[in-house]
């Protein structure tokens, strides 16, 4: 069980992983936070065939998975066009929606996710959560209804070799959208906007992927201070293996936490 004094980071794989691969993946990060975060990792619901890198380090680590169903294939030409569809599949939605108020309810009512991590096509699930809660706070500003959509309370993420955009969108919240009083523009306002949530991005130099990470970031994402950072670190398509790197990913979670939690207490 998470200890109830700590907050909660969801980390979310790339294609063709699962939890007990991501687990792993994790560890360094895992073992500087973990004095200040709880780190729940959740695995995809779809099936997948290995993902890149996975093998042969992780051969009979299987099944693996992926966020995005089997049967939605798109060529590299289609990724860099944007054919990609913008929707969180509903699986994936119902997993996180669910996921969120059962962290609280272990937590005796006091659990909170207040963080994300994602790795390559866990970057755009990210990307659509936050931009959810972005969402979820204009229409809450607005004075409409968000009780469907109240478990998008997330403040910050860390997105490590970002996948293609666009951005996927959860469900309920286009459906809390849709139903608004807001006007078309707005709603489309909204929906355009890039998410200026705090997120820290780690690029790989040598990532043969890192094309599709710089779309993501250029697509969805505001840049600047508070906003959006990116970090090209001299690595492949894998999460930071030196030290210092992961400890400055550390030093930016507690500082961008430190800040929301005072701007809280305003």
């Amino acid at each position: 069980m998470a200890e109830a004094s700590k907050p909660t980071i969801l980390a979310f794989h790339g294609s063709g992983s699962n939890t007990t691969i991501h687990t792993v993946q994790l560890a360094r990060l895992n073992r500087l936070l973990k004095p200040h975060f709880n780190i729940e990792v959740l695995e995809a619901p779809f099936p997948s065939a290995a993902g890149p890198g996975i093998l042969p380090f992780f051969e009979g680590c299987g099944p693996f998975k992926r966020w995005i169903p089997p049967a939605e294939k798109l060529s590299i030409s289609g990724m860099k066009a944007g054919e990609a569809s913008p929707h969180m599949p509903a699986a994936v939605e119902e997993l996180i929606a669910s996921t969120v108020p059962s962290i609280t309810r272990a937590q005796g009512g006091k659990g909170k996710v207040v963080g994300l991590i994602g790795f390559s096509q866990g970057t755009r699930v990210v990307a659509g959560l936050l931009k959810g809660a972005e969402i979820c706070r204009a229409l809450e500003a607005a004075g409409e209804d968000v009780s469907q959509i109240g478990w998008l309370g997330f403040e910050f993420a860390v997105s490590v070799c970002g996948s293609y955009p666009p951005a996927l969108i959860p469900p309920a919240v286009s459906a809390a959208l849709a139903s608004s009083s807001l006007s078309g523009e707005q709603q489309k306002e909204l929906v355009e906007s890039r998410v200026s949530i705090p997120t820290l991005h780690i690029q790989g130099r040598e990532d043969e992927w890192a094309w599709a990470g710089k779309l993501l970031i250029e697509g969805v994402y505001e840049e600047g201070e508070g906003k959006s950072e990116v970090r090209e670190l001299a690595m492949g398509h894998h999460y930071p293996v030196l030290q210092e790197d992961s400890e400055g990913i550390r030093e930016w979670v507690l500082d961008t936490y430190r800040r929301t939690a005072e701007r809280e207490k305003r």
